[in-house]
């Protein structure tokens, strides 16, 4: 693939990799619910969370490696990726064996802490320690998508999650023609990251700078691998902990039962996360390749460019779900938690809208080699959210939880930005215009939401929402890499 191609193509295999699965889910579920029943399904859906937990394993070193091969491949140095890939996918594999066997001691345990019936303890036991079997093969994913996202591999990539992703509800769908126990289940699982991970390495293995010598296992990597990736690990740790401080605040504070009007909103906010993921995805190696090249003069461009992107592609999702709030509970949950969750939601849409653009500084700062100013970023908004969270809760109840949440997003994007200007030459006026194409799609935003007739607030979103998208596309196809 041309190194000057334009991140459209990559952007659009990121989310189709990830859009098309969460839609295949939103089918599955009903039917996995029905047929394993509340109690197995309830498993089932933390057996999924751990999956992705447990990642947390590989010690950052997936993004490492996608960082390190993107700076040698941006300056040519190419000689010594076949031993940074060696050396990282050995150690990652070491973490995940460590990671597996510390499951298999603790399933017991783990199991113990759910409320779930004794006639299925026997059953969950056995299937998490399965799932402990295929963590490996999760994290040493972790490490091969890296290097194929440093090569620009993004198509080769979504082919394998796409169907990694599909797999992750049909196989339990399938097993569900022989039995509902949830050992099958998990077995099909582990089967499916098995051959979702051999795939990924067979991808990997064409590729001219890792397949044209075998790489040696070399300890002065390790210390390059985990001196970038520690940071990332801590910032892995604690955006969870931020993540779900929120909802154990609430049953602390106020109470449980008013909980679901707040988790039910913020859970649907938090699915549109995978569209500037997706996009991240694509601007952490263009940004890492280019700042390694020497071409640093282009990054200010590039910044502006892929902010403006990610402002104009996320804004119609922010615009919708603020503007139609009320009308979209209503018919979803009912006149009654509507009333109770509207404001909520409102405020959680705007919190998207500053989030998803604060992922551009925080990428190019890990990018630039800055993985410890995101990480202590990290730590010092962590006891200003809980205090923040623990006020605002006291005085406006569930909906300070969302406002508090709104001002983290918002926090969280102006130090990442000042950050950035401070690190980054050349970056001032550009982070001015990105502040305030913000603050206007927020003004824009709050008047749409305004609008009392539902006629003209629809053609008022439509019109604005397709203005919005294509200067999107418009602006991806003329962001170039310059490595």
């Amino acid at each position: 693939m041309s190194k000057q191609r334009s991140f459209t193509h990559n952007v659009a295999w990121n989310l189709i990799g990830a859009g098309v699965p969460l839609a295949f889910a939103f089918l599955a579920i009903p039917t996995l619910l029905s047929g394993y029943g509340n109690a197995r399904f309830g498993f089932l859906t933390i057996v999924w969370s751990l999956i992705g937990y447990f990642s947390i394993f590989d010690f950052g070193i997936g993004r490492a490696l996608t960082k390190l091969v993107s700076d040698r491949l941006g300056t040519s140095s190419t000689h010594d990726i076949p031993d940074v890939t060696a050396t990282g996918l050995r150690v990652m594999m070491i973490l995940g064996v460590f990671a597996a066997a510390m499951i298999l001691v603790i399933a017991p345990w783990l199991v113990g802490l759910l409320k779930i019936d004794a006639s299925l303890l026997d059953e969950a036991i056995t299937s998490l320690r399965v799932l402990a079997l295929s963590i490996p093969f999760v994290i040493l994913s972790a490490g091969l998508i890296g290097i194929l996202e440093a090569h620009g591999q993004f198509r080769s990539i979504n082919v394998i999650r796409l169907a990694m992703g599909l797999l992750n509800f049909a196989a339990p769908l399938l097993m569900l023609h022989w039995s509902n126990h949830l050992v099958p289940a998990t077995i099909s699982l582990a089967i499916s990251r098995v051959i979702t991970t051999v795939l990924y390495f067979s991808r990997v293995r064409r590729l001219d700078s890792v397949g044209a010598s075998h790489g040696r296992f070399k300890k002065h990597h390790i210390r390059e691998l985990l001196g970038f990736g520690g940071w990332i690990t801590l910032s892995n740790l604690i955006s969870p902990l931020m993540a779900q401080m929120d909802k154990l605040v609430i049953g602390a504070v106020v109470a449980l039962a008013l909980l679901p009007f707040y988790s039910v909103p913020a859970d649907l906010v938090n699915r549109f996360s995978f569209a500037p993921i997706s996009m991240v995805g694509v601007f952490f190696p263009a940004f890492a390749s280019t700042w390694s090249s020497g071409k640093r003069e282009a990054i200010p461009e590039m910044y502006a460019g892929a902010s403006k992107a990610m402002c104009a592609a996320l804004f119609p999702a922010a615009l919708c779900l603020y503007a139609f709030a009320p009308e979209g509970l209503t018919l979803w949950m009912g006149q009654n938690f509507s009333s109770q969750s509207t404001p909520l939601l409102r405020w959680l849409a705007l919190g998207l809208l500053v989030n998803s653009i604060a992922r551009v500084p925080h990428a190019l700062l890990q990018a630039t080699g800055r993985p410890s100013t995101t990480a202590k970023l990290h730590l010092m908004e962590l006891p200003i959210y809980a205090l923040g969270l623990w006020l605002l809760l006291s005085h406006y109840g569930i909906l300070g939880a969302a406002i508090a949440w709104a001002g983290r997003m918002a926090l969280d994007f102006l130090l990442l930005v000042l950050c950035a200007n401070s690190i980054i030459p050349g970056l001032e006026r550009r982070s001015v215009l990105v502040v305030g194409a913000v603050a206007g799609g927020v003004c824009i935003i709050l008047g749409v939401g305004a609008v009392g007739a539902m006629l003209p607030r629809a053609i008022a979103c439509v019109v604005i929402s397709a203005a919005s998208l294509f200067y999107a596309l418009h602006t991806l196809s003329r962001i170039r890499r310059h490595d």
